[in-house]
């Protein structure tokens, strides 16, 4: 016993040298990899600031560049060119060109003065035209007179009318109504050559003639493009492709904003519909599923839309939300009813 004891002073104070020679050698590795990391982060400054010098000096290079463009190439850039005292005059004046030089000449000035009236053309900005309705399509004219015309007749003077043509459907054929409203002036206006715009009367224009300002779709072919779509089920392009066998081309851009203002129009009518729905004692409604593009994802996604129905009169009515089902829609909604409703048992209605 007594010599394990002896022995065990030793093994353990080996065992400790180990462990600090080990501990040591950590410590230099590391010690070594922070110089290492020091250096890197040292060397990451300098390039730093090596670049943010070379981008002020590339900036001030830029500056430089700009400078010298506007003093050759900006107006009056004569005067900002020094003469060169080593440059040799030449008096152009005196030299007598030869015939065909002369040719030369008046010819490449008159295409310099051709290309100057070109590129001011093109920067007047023109008002885009709309095109004429086909020639070929059968036309009936419309006389509109002003109401004061029938009682002062003698103290007017007729100006050149005002012409305005629509497009109207019929069964098998398109045509076209041409609206000539009259337009008059007081005689004593036209005798000083001085009357202005509010000293001339013109037949107004009513909106039975021509529902979408500026347009030239008549009533008729509105009606006839939004029953095809909704009640017939033919989409816009089918319609289109029709069109073009009656002899007349409307855009698709064009006819998609007739879409757009058509259903502005019948805004009031819906309104109205919903609230006499909502007005009746019995309801049925539902919500159902309709794809819907997100402009966002680029894609269709599903969306909500309610059907509210009178169930007495059968009158039937649509609502949309954001393509939402939630509570708060339907209590927007329903809001103002007093009555049954029958649903299928939808947590919210209940």
């Amino acid at each position: 016993m007594m010599q394990e004891n002896k022995e065990n002073p030793n093994e353990l104070l080996e065992l400790l040298l180990e462990k600090c020679d080990r501990l040591y050698q950590e410590n230099m590795l590391l010690k070594g990899k922070l110089e290492d990391r020091t250096d890197v982060d040292a060397l990451k400054t300098s390039y730093e600031q090596t670049i943010s010098k070379k981008d002020e000096k590339i900036l001030d290079l830029e500056k430089q560049v700009a400078y010298l463009r506007r003093r050759i190439w900006g107006k009056s850039s004569e005067r900002f060119i020094k003469e060169d005292p080593r440059q040799r005059m030449i008096d152009f004046e005196g030299i007598d060109l030869l015939p065909e030089e002369k040719e030369l000449a008046e010819a490449a000035k008159a295409d310099i003065e051709t290309f100057k009236e070109r590129r001011v053309k093109e920067r007047v900005k023109r008002k885009p035209l709309r095109k004429p309705l086909p020639e070929d399509l059968p036309r009936v004219e419309e006389h509109l007179y002003p109401d004061e015309v029938k009682d002062n007749s003698d103290t007017l003077t007729e100006l050149e009318p005002e012409v305005t043509e629509v497009m109207e459907y019929e069964p098998g054929r398109c045509w076209v109504r041409k609206i000539i409203r009259h337009k008059y002036v007081l005689k004593s206006k036209t005798e000083h050559d001085s009357h202005k715009s509010s000293s001339i009367i013109t037949a107004p224009l009513p909106a039975k003639y021509q529902p979408i300002a500026r347009s030239y779709a008549g009533a008729s072919l509105l009606a006839e493009l939004m029953i095809n779509k909704y009640v017939n089920h033919l989409p816009f392009y089918r319609q289109i492709q029709m069109m073009k066998q009656l002899g007349v081309n409307l855009p698709p851009p064009t006819v998609n904003d007739w879409f757009k203002d058509t259903a502005d129009l019948l805004r009031p009518l819906y309104y109205r519909l919903k609230e006499i729905v909502l007005a009746t004692d019995y309801i049925q409604i539902d919500e159902t599923t309709v794809p819907v593009i997100n402009n966002e994802k680029h894609k269709s996604v599903n969306g909500y839309m309610w059907m509210v129905r009178s169930a007495m009169d059968k009158q039937v009515f649509f609502h949309y939300d954001n393509g939402s089902r939630a509570q708060k829609v339907a209590l927007s909604l329903l809001k103002d009813f007093r009555g049954a409703m029958q649903t299928d048992g939808y947590s919210v209605l209940s």
